[in-house]
Parts: structure tokens; C-alpha cells; sequence
């Protein structure tokens, strides 16, 4: 079958677009585990697969996105205060966290299909019973189920479509999937905020759990047509590892993680980007609702543009890596992350200048939170997906799957500890400097960012000298 023409023209673009390909083109971890380009093609199962998962992804946002919308609600219906409030995230991002290091072991017993079955439906009661619950400590409970019921979806989805596709156009479809991210907090906040407008903040979370849950046998369906897919692409090589449950091949791998040149680097940026990223993932509702003056649900649904900025930003991202950068993915974020930071400083100068006016600055506003979303998509997805494969590729080991996963996941486990931090200490921080010296704050972490991400920059650039000048 002739490849889609949409797909073969995108490739330049979507590189890293929607928060960067997890398999880079020139990646030999990619060639290493596929057939040859010119014998492979897409069928219409396997984009009918791809949909079913991208919609199912959009959807766990679901279980994510309702205790930012309706935060000011639970503030002033159900007396709940800031430091409670944050505390429901905490519990949320803990949970998330440490479910995250243990996504290895619970494949290597499960495999990979029953997890993220298991997760859909759990997570859509648990949201669901949220709405139900009168305390905060209850409330708590519920969301930190929700934490490690959701921890492992995002890893084990993007294996499933790396699998799905041929080495060909693998890179370009993962990358096109990745924007369900930014589909998924869009969709989640425009539904959750007309909900809360009609029907009241528990029935935020009756939708909601009912919308993740709905998906459990619609990706059950997908899995297990996706596993006959990759079965039917042929088996790997006897001697080359064994076939994990789920159809995942794994070997084992003879050194950690953190021992790979520049992962502790992309560690530490990913932490800080995580963090600052979480912050207005679960507080801008709130910010813009209390602090700027809108109501609730249009609150919900202005928080949108946040996401909608950052699918064009990944989009940017991945035009100036390739056109620009020469494929260093790394190097790209850096004038990301400083353009991040001076976006944060911007948003704090208008909340400082709107303090001295008097005036209500609500454009502004709503402009710095376009741009902070804009900017702050790419390093996100880089740092978070792409990173950690492209370091196993420049240490020499591209065919060490465990490596890569392990990697993986210790950089997203690295971004978990970000997101923790800012449950505990945004609501700190506007307690005491406001909300200018919150993004002001910010703005700090992200110029640490910058300078904690150079030495993975350095392994890159020498990797990628290395290559040309054997190439040449």
C-alpha cells in the first residue's frame, strides 16, 4: 500500500510536534528492530489503531484536568483552602511518580495490554467517585488512586504506536500522535467547564469518569488488533531477546540508566520544566478565575489557549530542529527554555505593573499564558520523550531496548519530583509573594533549566561530530 502523502510531507515538521517523536529518523534504535522501508507500508488498520489510541489518550485527560477547572468552586462551595487544594494535587503527582518506576516490572508481569485496560477503567471510577466525595482528605484518596492507575498510560501508548507503524514513517506518526496531549487538556477543559456551568462541580466528575471508562473496551479492542499487527510483521530473531507479554521484545541490559552520558542532565532540566509546567496545568483555572476575575467556567475555557499555544510550539520546535539545528534535539530546547523564562519574568512585570495601575490587565494576561505555553512545549516533549532514547543512541547502544526504557523512564520519574514540588509549594508561594512572585519564581527555575540541560548539549554536539565525521 502507497503511503499516505500527508504523512510523507509531514516528516520535516512533526519531528518532535505535540511534544516530540519519541524515535528520532536517523535513530538506530528504530532501524535496529525493523523490516526494510521499502517493503513496509500503512494499512487502514493500522491508522484506525492509531485514531483509537490518540482519542484514548485524549481522554485520560479526563482523569487529570477536573480538580484544576473546578478549584475555585471547591473553594468557595465546600470550604476547602489553598494549602487543601494543593494537597489533592500532591497526592495526585505522588502517586503519579512512584508509580512511574515501577512501570518496568509491572509490564514485565503483566505485559502491557491488561495494565492500560485495567488503568482506563479504574481511573474512570475513581474520577467518577471523586464527585461524590465532601472531604478534602477523601478527595485526596481518590486522586491519588487515580495517580498510579494513570502513571503508566503515556509510556505504554507510545510503545504501542512505535510498534504499530514501520521504521519508515515510525518517527512521524509517533510524533503526530504525541499532540494528544495538547488535544486532550483542550478537550478536557472546554467539557469540564461547561459542565461546571450547568450542572455544578460534581458532575464534573460523573462526565468525566464516564468519558475515561467508556475507552477501557474500545482500547482493549485496539490492543489486541495492534498485537496481531506487529505479530503478523514477523517475529524477532531467536538469540536477539525474548517477547514480553503485549508484544514488547526485551533484553537485558548490563549498565543503568543514570550511568548513560547527559542523562542526569536532562534529568535535572525535566524536573524544572515539569514543575513549572504542572504549576499552571493545575493552577491557571484557579489563577485566572481569582486573580484576573473571570467566572469559573469561562476560567476552565480561556485556560484552553494554554494547550492550544503549545501544539504550535512543539509544531515550532520541530521545524527548527530540523531546519535550523541539524537534528540536535537537544540543543533545540535551550532557546526554548530561555524564551520560557523570559515569558514567566513578562507575566510576573504585568501582575507588578497591574498592581501599581490599579488596572485589570486580563489581555495581558491571557497573552503571557499564550506564550509561556508556546514556548514551553518543546522542551517538555524533548527533555520527556525524545531525550533519553537519542543518549542511548549517542553512548552506542541503540539496540539495548531495556536501556532505553529504563532511561525513559527514570527522566519521566525525574519530571514527577518537579511536579510534586509545585503541589506543595505554589500555593505556598502566593500565600507569600503573590502571584507575581510565583511567576517570577518560575521564571528562575527555568533559567536553571537552561544551564542544567548544557552538558547533555555537549554529549550531543560531540555524538553528532562523531557521526558526520564518519559519514565523511
Amino acid at each position: 500500500m502507497v503511503k499516505p502523502v500527508l504523512l510523507q510531507l509531514a516528516k520535516p515538521m512533526l519531528r518532535t510536534a505535540g511534544g516530540a517523536a519519541v524515535l528520532g529518523y536517523d535513530s538506530a534504535l528504530v532501524a535496529a528492530n525493523a523490516a526494510p522501508a521499502a517493503d513496509e507500508g500503512v494499512t487502514t488498520r493500522q491508522i484506525v489503531l492509531f485514531v483509537l489510541t490518540y482519542l484514548a489518550y485524549v481522554a485520560i485527560y479526563f482523569a487529570r484536568k477536573p480538580v484544576s477547572v473546578v478549584k475555585s468552586t471547591l473553594e468557595s462551595e465546600m470550604g476547602l483552602t489553598r494549602a487543601a487544594l494543593g494537597g489533592i494535587d500532591t497526592a495526585l503527582l505522588t502517586a503519579y511518580a512512584a508509580s512511574q518506576f515501577m512501570t518496568g516490572s509491572i509490564v514485565a508481569t503483566f505485559g502491557r495490554s491488561l495494565p492500560l485496560i485495567v488503568g482506563y477503567v479504574a481511573c474512570g471510577v475513581l474520577t467518577a467517585a471523586f464527585g461524590f466525595a465532601s472531604s478534602a482528605k477523601h478527595m485526596s484518596i481518590l486522586w491519588g488512586f487515580v495517580g498510579v492507575f494513570s502513571a503508566s498510560v503515556h509510556p505504554l501508548l507510545v510503545l504501542f504506536v512505535a510498534d504499530l507503524f514501520p521504521a519508515s514513517i515510525r518517527a512521524t506518526a509517533v510524533g503526530l500522535w504525541q499532540t494528544s496531549q495538547q488535544v486532550g487538556g483542550v478537550a478536557a477543559n472546554t467539557v469540564t467547564s461547561a459542565v461546571l456551568a450547568t450542572k455544578g462541580w460534581r458532575a464534573v466528575f460523573h462526565v468525566s469518569g464516564a468519558t475515561v471508562a467508556a475507552f477501557a473496551p474500545v482500547l482493549a479492542a485496539a490492543l489486541l488488533s495492534g498485537r496481531s499487527a506487529s505479530e503478523t510483521r514477523g517475529a524477532a530473531p531467536k538469540g536477539k531477546g525474548a517477547t514480553a507479554k503485549g508484544g514488547a521484545a526485551t533484553t537485558p541490559s548490563t549498565i543503568g540508566p543514570l550511568s548513560l552520558p547527559g542523562l542526569k542532565s536532562v534529568g535535572a532540566a525535566y524536573t524544572l520544566v515539569k514543575m513549572s509546567r504542572y504549576c499552571l496545568m493545575f493552577w491557571l483555572p484557579y489563577f485566572l478565575t481569582k486573580h484576573v476575575g473571570l467566572s469559573s467556567a469561562s476560567a476552565g475555557t480561556v485556560a484552553a489557549i494554554f494547550d492550544v499555544a503549545g501544539v504550535l510550539g512543539s509544531i515550532a520546535t520541530g521545524c527548527l530542529c530540523d531546519g535550523l539545528f541539524g537534528g540536535r534535539m537537544i540543543t533545540t530546547v535551550l532557546p526554548f527554555l530561555a524564551a520560557t523564562a523570559a515569558a514567566f519574568g513578562g507575566w510576573g512585570a504585568v501582575c507588578v505593573a497591574e498592581r501599581m495601575s490599579g488596572k485589570n490587565l486580563k489581555s495581558l494576561h491571557i497573552a503571557a499564558m499564550a506564550l509561556v505555553g508556546f514556548t514551553i512545549a518543546g522542551p517538555d516533549g524533548v527533555l520527556g520523550g525524545a531525550a533519553s532514547r537519542n543518549l542511548c543512541d549517542y553512548a552506542g547502544r541503540s539496540s539495548d531496548m531495556a536501556l532505553a526504557a529504563a532511561a525513559s523512564g527514570a527522566v519521566n520519574g525525574f519530571g514527577s519530583v518537579g511536579s510534586i514540588l509545585q503541589g506543595g509549594l505554589t500555593a505556598q508561594l502566593v500565600d507569600a509573594v503573590g502571584w507575581s512572585g510565583l511567576f517570577l519564581t518560575l521564571a528562575a527555575a527555568m533559567g536553571l533549566a537552561a544551564a542544567a540541560v548544557l552538558p547533555a548539549v555537549v554529549v550531543e554536539s560531540r555524538a553528532k561530530a562523531k557521526a558526520a565525521a564518519k559519514s565523511g
